[in-house]
């Protein structure tokens, strides 16, 4: 199947630009949009300047680490979700930034061990069933220096400040943090399309501060992390994430596609999960394109832990129904699942007769149609061997 991949310029007045910034000192962190992929941004901020959305997915976003005479730990996470407002056009003197806000879902933030993230996010430590998310809401900038410029690139040195919440606990934070307009150019295309914004910098958090405090009876500073370092790399694009590319999929179909993957992937929710993938399933009951993307990103979205092979089975074989098993895509995904089930004759056989109906189908479809072919013709070679 074909990846299921991934806004008017105004003269603005300083006095409106700090009315701006006011504004925000009363707001909390706006709630994520419909398909979870980016923030609903109020429409005082809209009005202040350049739109920058947080990129989730791309490289590494933030990076904790903890460490103790007897122990060292990393966490990271590419999940984040949220926005940066600059000035259209940024004057001497003048702040390069003037709101954003994000979220991170603690079910996103991992150390790679299964034994760790459970601890991580259990009820002793971040407690994600009850927290799920940790938000950020920048609060000013001061401290700007401008340190390079390099035709419409531009750079600075800056302190974020801001209000960091992990649980209940609130913690302002002074974040020194390098500041990079990036303009579109064909070198950029390749992590998307738009103007790009890059934030990097690092600060130091008391673990007590934010609700993180060692399990009774394990007060031993050698095996306790007292302090977290928190490592943000933050990419920002004038395109939204929930941007639909694509003519053939509508607006709704999108969000809700991303909805379900977000609550899925992002997380890891499979019971709120599936649930509105079933609601939506029986929504596209008679689309046959909407239920095969449904069942392909079940089965292939990155960072899914709980794969309903059972509901893709579902949706893949009604759009199968729906195309007279003649559809190179929809039969490439119904081969899939049988081959996540184990069912290798199986999804051999609907593989071959994907092959046979790749006339007119996409490039991209057919170079994973012969591909996945080539891979289970060899394994079932090796296992009748």
């Amino acid at each position: 199947m074909a990846s299921f991949v991934r806004e008017s310029r105004a003269l603005l007045t300083l006095p409106v630009l700090l009315a701006g910034l006011t504004c925000l000192a009363d707001d909390k962190v706006p709630p994520r949009s419909d398909g979870g992929q980016a923030l609903v941004i109020p429409a005082e901020h809209l009005e202040l300047g350049e739109v920058y959305h947080i990129t989730p997915g791309t490289g590494t976003q933030l990076m904790w680490h903890g460490e103790t005479p007897l122990l060292r730990a990393t966490a990271t996470c590419n999940r984040i979700v949220g926005y940066f407002v600059a000035p259209f056009d940024v004057e001497e003197g003048q702040t390069p930034l003037l709101v954003g806000a994000f979220r991170l879902p603690v079910a996103s933030l991992s150390a790679g061990i299964a034994q760790y993230d459970g601890q991580l996010h259990g009820p002793q430590a971040l407690n994600k069933a009850a927290y799920p998310e940790i938000t950020f809401r920048m609060t000013g900038v001061t401290d700007v220096k401008t340190t390079g410029e390099e035709g419409t690139r531009q750079s600075y040195t800056l302190k974020l400040a801001g209000e960091l919440t992990v649980k209940d606990k609130t913690v302002t934070l002074q974040i020194p943090m390098q500041l990079t307009f990036q303009p579109f150019t064909w070198g950029t295309m390749q992590l998307g399309m738009g103007d790009r914004l890059i934030l990097r910098g690092r600060c130091e958090v008391k673990l007590a501060d934010i609700g993180l405090v060692p399990q009774q009876g394990r007060s031993d500073p050698d095996m306790n992390f007292q302090v977290g370092e928190f490592d943000f790399y933050l990419l920002c694009s004038t395109m939204s994430p929930e941007r639909n590319l694509y003519p053939d999929i509508t607006h709704e179909q999108y969000r809700k596609q991303l909805r379900f993957v977000t609550l899925l992937r992002d997380f890891d929710d499979p019971e709120k999960g599936y649930e509105f993938g079933r609601t939506f399933m029986r929504e596209s009951w008679d689309d046959a394109k909407a239920l095969n993307r449904l069942a392909w990103a079940t089965l292939t979205e990155d960072g899914i832990k709980t794969r309903d092979l059972a509901f893709a089975m579902k949706a893949v074989q009604r759009a199968s129904e729906l195309t007279g098993s003649k559809d190179a895509d929809v039969l490439n995904t119904l081969a899939r699942v049988y081959y996540e089930k184990g069912e290798l004759e199986a999804a051999l056989k609907w593989q071959r007769q994907a092959a046979e109906h790749l006339e007119g189908a996409d490039p991209q479809v057919t170079g994973q149609v012969r591909s996945a072919l080539e891979r289970y013709e060899a394994q079932v070679k090796k296992s009748q061997e």
